[in-house]
């Protein structure tokens, strides 16, 4: 997989993580709200129920005590008819029995020839309280209720009496249990009495067994507590109402992240910030062009070219991205940039070869003030590189303002630099502003080279240039040559120094220092013009 099929794979994961990220986490917290609310159903039921309780107990509290107040002879028919009396009066009575401790003696019904004697309470607080669950008793016959008693009167409640709470879900299974026995006294009808014996010596609130969630809780004022639980239906049905809440919420939220990932993507890939970038982590390169004297066959120096290496392959040239750098202004980063990898490559080898030198370009801004004089000079002392070996490329166009120009190119010939007017003849620049600059060199751009040897006339306009320059007495250097008839033209008109792919191209800064000293170059120029070389 190469390069772009990777960034492509990437992006395309990229993209659908943050699309379903918040999709994934509204469907989780859905799960957990769900969870919650479940607990809070099943713990608000068991509150309902352990209430219910407490008024069930309360009412058989106040019907055994109207009981006691019974001032005549026990279990005669009028002691049984005002037994009947307080049992219409409440609600959770189901019947009162008088009794002797176990000793069950008549009820509002009947009266026992020879007593009932029960069977050991189920709970006991004292020989004046005990309570039996689920007694089946000729009292109550063919049911099986709970008798409460308290000192001679028993109360008789039907066990659904106590959780008898109304609810929604139909799922629910309960039983109620004094804690001090782990005996129940009131189950639902589809409750399992054996799984809630085991269950209720579980030390959480809160589990799962199976397909169904369990909550116990205990009653804050008796020894009392109550285990209930529902089914994973219960569940479902609570996540997909909250599917129905966190899901629009996530993809609105998929829909803000991506438009956020995207812009944040533009402006993190925009070119202004991948030169930022690219500068910071000293990306950019310089590559050298050997410039060469045609006349003796030898190399007098390079030019400097900025290249910025893509990541997958292609080179970004100066042409597309000097203009970018102008506009967010970071030219000056870019200059600063080009002269400390210039020493960094090449400062060693020109202090040891004091006949080379390297010309830097500088755009239109650079000349504008005289900061970087300061800075090649100091770079010169570090390396104990001469004046002369450093030489000063502004394009034609950067000098149309001669008035601002003017004296910073001055500024740069009185500290020793040689200044070079590059790409000429495709600007605007005339006699009068060359002679009002009083530069060094003139380069003539590759689009006039390329016509020297065929038909154009535009040989005609090259020719004025070499004759405007020579009458300048400036150097004349010929950019883009790529022939032997280009040679052989020039040097006819004595145009001394040339730059082209005909002896090579750019090349890096170690390239460079093997290139120049290969007999490659006179061999080049005898085939070119074997008058010019003995």
């Amino acid at each position: 997989m190469n390069f772009r099929a990777r960034k492509n794979a990437l992006r395309l994961a990229g993209i659908t993580l943050v699309v379903l990220l918040p999709v994934a986490l509204a469907l989780w917290l859905a799960h957990l709200r769900a969870i919650s609310d479940t607990r809070e159903h099943l713990h608000a039921f068991a509150q309902l129920v352990l209430d219910k309780t407490e008024i069930v107990i309360k009412d058989v509290d106040s019907a055994r005590e109207e009981a006691l107040t019974w001032p005549g002879l026990i279990c005669t028919a009028d002691h049984r008819a005002n037994m009947l009396n307080i049992v219409r009066g409440h609600l959770y009575v189901a019947d009162l029995i008088y009794a002797s401790e176990d000793e069950f003696q008549c009820s509002t019904a009947m009266t026992m020839k020879q007593h009932w004697i029960m069977d050991a309470a189920n709970y006991t607080r004292s020989t004046n309280i005990a309570i039996y669950y689920y007694r089946d008793t000729p009292f109550y016959s063919g049911h099986k209720m709970v008798y409460m008693r308290k000192g001679n009167y028993v109360a008789v409640v039907n066990p659904l009496s106590y959780s008898e709470v109304m609810s929604t879900d139909s799922h629910l299974q309960f039983g109620l249990f004094d804690t001090v026995t782990k005996q129940f006294f009131s189950l639902s009808q589809q409750a399992d009495a054996k799984l809630f014996d085991q269950l209720i010596r579980n030390k959480d609130s809160h589990f799962q067994v199976g397909d169904r969630y369990y909550t116990i809780a205990q009653s804050s004022v008796r020894p009392i507590a109550i285990i209930v639980s529902t089914s994973s239906q219960r569940i479902f049905q609570e996540w997909y109402h909250q599917i129905t809440l966190t899901l629009p919420l996530g993809l609105i939220c998929s829909v803000i992240i991506l438009l956020m990932w995207s812009r944040t993507r533009q402006q993190f890939n925009s070119p202004a910030r991948m030169l930022q970038r690219a500068l910071q982590k000293r990306q950019l390169c310089l590559h050298y062009q050997p410039i060469v004297d045609i006349k003796n066959g030898t190399c007098v120096g390079a030019e400097a070219l900025l290249r910025w290496p893509g990541f997958n392959g292609p080179v970004m040239s100066p042409v597309e991205f000097i203009p970018l750098a102008e506009k967010e202004g970071l030219i000056a980063r870019v200059t600063d940039y080009v002269i400390e990898e210039l020493y960094q490559d090449l400062g060693t080898f020109l202090a040891a070869h004091p006949e080379l030198y390297i010309s830097i370009n500088l755009s239109a801004s650079d000349f504008h003030s005289a900061r970087l004089i300061a800075l090649i000079e100091q770079k010169n002392r570090q390396f104990g590189v001469k004046a002369q070996q450093i030489k000063i490329e502004v394009t034609e166009r950067g000098v149309i303002d001669v008035t601002k120009t003017a004296p910073v190119v001055q500024a740069f010939r009185r500290s020793g630099f040689e200044i070079a007017i590059d790409d000429f003849g495709t600007g605007y620049s005339n006699l009068h502003n060359l002679y009002s600059l009083n530069v060094d060199m003139l380069k003539i751009d590759k689009t006039f080279i390329d016509t020297l040897t065929t038909n154009s006339t535009s040989h005609l306009i090259v020719e004025h240039i070499i004759e405007m320059a020579q009458s300048l007495r400036l150097k004349i250097i010929a950019e883009g040559v790529e022939t032997p008839e280009q040679i052989s033209w020039l040097l006819k008109r004595n145009v001394q120094f040339c730059q082209g792919w005909y002896f090579a191209k750019a090349m890096s800064p170690h390239e460079l220092i093997s290139w120049v000293y290969e007999p490659e170059v006179k061999t080049l120029l005898r085939e070119a013009n074997p008058a010019t070389l003995v």
